[in-house]
């Protein structure tokens, strides 16, 4: 593991360089290499820690409904680790936590130090993200480490000759692993010794959505009411690709249904982004405003563009239907977001990470689109053909439902690790 470490120092080193003009890798590398130094922590008291750790604010969304869980039991202190910045906010917003900061870089001694001073009875590791000392670092301190709505896509790199050599050497230190799926056990499982136990846990992400609909259509019925009877389309997390033909579908079907209104959100609403979607939604001839401009009156505007971060998963309660975007280059976003409001979804073709996409697809609540043509004879059909659109939007939803229940089985499951069983 010595190599290891020198590719991580030689790592952060070169990214000094890029940071200079990204400012989330700034703030990572930033975070990262304060240590425990840069952490919030509470006051001590006489109950056992069990800290999660997520990557970035989607795994964070999903690990909620297991932290809310846990604070209602009164019997733990949470402490929570993340890599991306992006989390901060969400995690720093969330009250009762007895602790939380960036994940150290992944230097051994950085991740024992870590570990000593929270002195967690459990490590809960949240889809992926797991780094190598930090799983020794708790294997030689006797933790429990474990990951939750573990998921290994077809395409996982992890089982490549060389790159599998290297996983199984750092991942025969995890205690558990609860998968989403059985595929995903399956695959996962040449990377394991049997020491691991290996079992398919489900996904606390559809419990989470479920409940933030739940709140969505409480928190934006105004903004719903500001809409009338228009249809609207609401496009998420989008990328240029993705909304080049969003916008060319979108014109093309507001020639006939004038009445047709599109909400769009940015995966990253930097100027840049909101500037790009203004420059789209005037080349088609649209009207547009952004969100934040809105003054709680009838909304005329053709394209609304969403300005703000963390409501996304809410605001879908005012949609028809919806487009998620990273399907043409990063990876398909949340699909689940849009389906727990009852829309069907569609998303571009890199979608192979996403275990929920290939449910909604199976189920066809979700629907694969490579072209403005894809897109417009879709919202199109759904336009003219209500039982179908309904039949889209049932089969959606139902998606969720049927696999929502998964936090409280969970519980019973921790409660191994926690003292609680045997």
């Amino acid at each position: 593991m010595k190599l290891y470490e020198a590719a991580t120092f030689i790592g952060t080193t070169l990214a000094r360089i890029p940071a200079l003009k990204n400012e989330k890798l700034r703030a990572a590398l930033n975070g990262r290499g304060k240590g425990i130094r840069g952490w919030t922590i509470g006051k001590i008291d006489d109950r056992p820690v069990v800290m999660i750790h997520v990557a970035s604010t989607g795994e964070y969304e999903g690990a909620r409904p297991l932290i809310e869980r846990l604070q209602e039991s009164g019997e733990v202190r949470i402490a929570v680790s993340f890599s991306s910045p992006s989390a901060r906010p969400a995690v720093e917003a969330t009250d009762g936590l007895w602790a939380f900061g960036f994940l150290p870089m992944d230097y051994l001694i950085e991740q024992l130090q870590l570990l000593a001073r929270l002195e967690p009875m459990a490590v809960l590791i949240f889809k992926h993200d797991f780094w190598p000392n930090l799983l020794r670092a708790a294997s030689a301190l006797k933790i429990p480490i474990g990951l939750i709505n573990a998921n290994f896509h077809p395409k996982s790199k992890r089982n490549f000759p060389i790159v599998k050599g290297f996983h199984k050497l750092f991942m025969k230190h995890l205690t558990f692993i609860w998968t989403v799926s059985q595929a995903d056990s399956d695959r996962i499982e040449p990377l394991l010794t049997g020491r691991t136990e290996l079992a398919v846990g489900g996904d606390t992400r559809y419990d989470r959505v479920l409940r933030r609909a739940e709140l969505g259509r409480e928190r934006f019925k105004t903004l719903k009411a500001a809409f009338g009877k228009s249809k609207i389309i609401v496009a998420g997390s989008t990328w240029p690709p993705g909304e080049k033909i969003v916008y060319h579908a979108f014109a093309n079907l507001r020639k006939s249904i004038p009445e047709l209104k599109l909400l769009i959100a940015p995966h990253e609403p930097t100027a840049e982004a909101l500037q790009r979607n203004i420059d789209s939604a005037e080349a088609i001839g649209a009207t547009v405003i952004k969100l934040s401009q809105w003054n709680g009156e009838s909304i005329e505007a053709d394209v609304i563009i969403i300005d703000g971060m963390g409501i996304l998963a809410d605001i879908y309660t005012v949609g028809w239907a919806a487009y998620v975007g990273g399907g043409f280059g990063v990876g398909v976003h949340s699909v689940i977001e849009p389906a727990a409001h009852k829309l069907p979804v569609t998303f571009g073709p890199h979608n192979h990470v996403s275990h929920e996409a290939g449910l909604l697809i199976k189920n066809k609540g979700g629907y694969l689109v490579e072209t403005t043509s894809d897109l417009e004879k879709l919202w199109g059909n759904w336009l003219a053909d209500p039982t179908e659109y309904n039949y889209a939007s049932e089969a959606a939803t139902k998606v969720v439902t049927n696999h929502a229940g998964v936090t409280e089985k969970l519980m019973e499951r921790l409660n191994i690790y926690l003292g609680k069983g045997t």
